[in-house]
C-alpha cells in the first residue's frame, strides 16, 4: 500500500446511509475527481481483517511490523508457514 505524501495528496470526505444512518468516511486523492475514482473502485476492494491497532510511523521497524502482521492475518499466516 502506498504512503501518500502529504504535499500531493489532500483528504476527501464522501458520506452514505447504511440501516437509517448517516456514515462517512475518507479518501486521499491528489484531486477531486481523483477521489471520485477511487470511491467507485471501492465496488473491487476486498476483506483483509479487522483493524487490532494503530501505531504511529515515528515508532521503530518492529511495533509497525507487529501491527502490520496482526492487522493482515493473511500475511501473518504466510510469513508463519514460510519456516
Amino acid at each position: 500500500m502506498k504512503n501518500p505524501s502529504s504535499e500531493k495528496f489532500k483528504t476527501y470526505l464522501f458520506s452514505y446511509t447504511h440501516n437509517n444512518a448517516k456514515w462517512g468516511f475518507e479518501i486521499q486523492a491528489e484531486s477531486e475527481e481523483d477521489a471520485r475514482l477511487r470511491v467507485a473502485k471501492l465496488i473491487y476492494a476486498k476483506y483483509d481483517g479487522e483493524l487490532a491497532m494503530k501505531i504511529p510511523a515515528r515508532l521503530s521497524f518492529f511495533p509497525r511490523l507487529f501491527v502490520t502482521l496482526l492487522n493482515s492475518p493473511s500475511a501473518l499466516v504466510r510469513l508463519l508457514s514460510a519456516r
